[in-house]
């Protein structure tokens, strides 16, 4: 049996790194005493996999893993005996029985929401939303990205890899490709904003928080839903 679970990762929690989640997580499974199936081997370990790893320092309301169980388990006792467990910021959302074939949370990862909140320090400009609005409302927004093993740019319309935004005095969200192939990181959507309207801010004058992380349920276009819904 597979099962998606859904959790948030809140407060102090957002500096604990993705693989020290993992390992937690593992241990959570097995105080939650559920029938997590192992791999065969000389060195079996649980069939658990992760979604988009979550950058250190970021808050999320929508975190996944796939877990496979040797037998079926009610979603609303699996969601309860691992709230049981969870440490403080930490909270499983919902539980979800996926089919034998449905794949892997990992393999699904088509975008994600984002949500920036500029720190009181910032000094945002009356005229900020009305430039940010124009900014991420062209035809077309040509950038230089950087090339994955740093290796110098690449230029890319950053406006085909951003799906949806909105823009209400300092926040900002906006929806924007996460895939392996062409992931956007969030912030250098925030540096693309702000250098364009002339603004000094670096990595540290911003909070980051991930609402969900979505899919693709369209084979030749973009028909986005949470990766709850795949």
């Amino acid at each position: 049996m597979k099962y998606r679970v859904k959790f948030s990762k809140e407060g102090a929690i957002k500096y604990i790194g993705h693989l020290d989640v993992m390992r937690y997580f593992q241990k959570a499974l097995r105080r939650a005493e559920l029938p997590v199936k192992y791999s065969e081997g000389f060195s079996p370990h649980q069939l658990i996999s992760f979604a988009f790893p979550l950058s250190v320092g970021y808050t999320s309301e929508g975190e996944y893993f796939d877990i496979e169980m040797t037998d079926r388990v009610d979603e609303n006792e699996i969601e309860a005996k691992l709230s049981e467990v969870m440490v403080p910021g930490i909270t499983v959302v919902k539980v979800k029985e996926l089919d034998d074939k449905a794949p892997n949370c990992m393999a699904s990862v088509f975008a994600a929401i984002y949500q920036i909140k500029f720190k009181d320090r910032v000094d945002i400009p009356d005229n900020f939303v009305t430039r940010a609005n124009d900014y991420f409302g062209q035809s077309t927004i040509m950038v230089n990205k950087p090339k994955k093993k740093g290796e110098g740019f690449i230029e890319i319309d950053l406006k085909s890899f951003l799906y949806d935004y909105s823009i209400d005095n300092d926040l900002i969200r906006f929806t924007v490709n996460a895939s392996s192939s062409d992931n956007i990181r969030p912030s250098f959507v925030v540096k693309c904003l702000c250098d364009e309207l002339g603004l000094e801010v670096s990595e540290r004058d911003y909070f980051v928080r991930r609402i969900d992380i979505l899919g693709n349920k369209s084979a030749d276009g973009v028909s986005l839903v949470s990766l709850m819904d795949m």
